[in-house]
């Protein structure tokens, strides 16, 4: 087979493998309604896996690509906003991680806006992973009680199950303010820096679409400027 149409179809499975984040997130509210907690637990599992899964496989194939690591990220925030609307239906504080959420958006658009770079950083790595861990054993606490396990430890972790709720809560609000207080550090440093530059759409040449397109697919066009300013790759 051609290498670059081996390359296209690597692309294409790497990128489906993050899709199914975006997919999963709107049918997750209809199996936690239709099949309970428990179904809800573990698709959850399976989805936050595939974001594993597919930041190895591009790094394997050597498929990295701007378009990629805008989906990426897109599929990740999307699935965690339904994962606190859902635990919020009995926790409402569960919807202060999503407000913070937002808030971390905002600033990443902010600094896109003054040319800095919204690449996700060690401490919103870090956050992402205590949030997918917290997320995933806050569902299975509260299913234990639907699975009628006749288990001592199970049932001191029912009993307890609000305290652990609260406890996995509140490490998930710690870490989402710290990601957010770094994601706007950096935000400062983007509009002190001399070289960024914020958008003005009447005076900045866009680059065509076509070359945008090829642009955000292109591998080896990652690899050069991965590094810089995502609105660079957009304007002249």
């Amino acid at each position: 087979m051609d290498k670059r149409v081996l390359k296209i179809i690597k692309i294409i499975i790497v990128n489906l493998i993050t899709s199914m984040r975006i997919v999963g997130a709107f049918i997750l509210p209809f199996v936690y309604y239709k099949n309970g907690v428990n179904v809800a637990a573990a698709m959850m599992i399976i989805l936050f896996l595939t974001d594993a899964v597919d930041g190895y496989l591009a790094r394997k194939f050597n498929v990295s690509t701007f378009f990629g690591c805008i989906l990426d990220a897109f599929s990740d925030k999307l699935l965690n906003a339904v994962a606190f609307v859902i635990l919020s239906i009995n926790y409402n504080f569960l919807l202060a991680p999503l407000i913070i959420e937002i808030a971390i958006l905002y600033t990443n658009y902010s600094t896109y806006r003054y040319g800095g770079n919204v690449q996700s950083s060690k401490i919103g790595k870090i956050k992402t992973t205590i949030l997918d861990i917290c997320v995933i054993l806050s569902l299975i606490v509260l299913g234990l009680p639907t699975l009628h396990l006749n288990y001592v430890i199970i049932r001191r972790i029912i009993v307890i199950t609000d305290i652990l709720i609260y406890a996995f809560g509140f490490i998930i609000i710690l870490a989402c303010i710290a990601a957010l207080y770094d994601y706007m550090m950096k935000n400062r440093d983007a509009r002190r820096n001399p070289k960024c530059f914020e958008i003005k759409y009447e005076e900045k040449n866009r680059k065509p679409f076509s070359l945008i397109k090829k642009q955000l697919f292109d591998t080896e066009y990652y690899k050069k400027h991965k590094n810089e300013s995502i609105l660079r790759q957009f304007y002249l």
